[in-house]
């Protein structure tokens, strides 16, 4: 983190949170800071994940999966977030569909 402040005034991190469904999403960012090494503490849980703790306010902050390669950094989401709902489309007739745009075969090769 040290070494991109030298080369950037401002480094943000954006998070996207998305439904299962892919209908719903928020969106927020936030300025991108450095954790230092010993404000946390670490213990392993349950599944076998390393978890990281704030020492001032004894927080859960840091989940890191080692099976799965994953790091993950726990923030709030705000309440300014922005948030979108999509109305979900009706499905559509797939032979409709390909008469509308005038399909042809010919669009697509099948190399193997």
């Amino acid at each position: 983190m040290a070494g991109i402040r030298k080369l950037y005034k401002h480094v943000r991190t954006v998070v996207l949170i998305k439904s299962d469904d892919l209908l719903e999403a928020a969106v927020f960012e936030f300025e991108t800071i450095l954790y230092g090494v010993d404000g946390f503490w670490w213990q392993w849980n349950e599944r076998n994940n390393l978890e990281g703790f704030s020492k001032d306010a004894n927080q859960h902050i840091f989940t890191w999966q080692p099976h799965g390669s994953q790091f993950t950094i726990i923030e709030d989401v705000p309440k300014d977030r922005l948030a979108i709902r999509i109305k979900k489309p009706p499905q559509v007739d797939r032979n409709e569909f390909l008469k509308a745009i005038k399909f042809d075969e010919s669009w697509v090769e099948i190399i193997k």
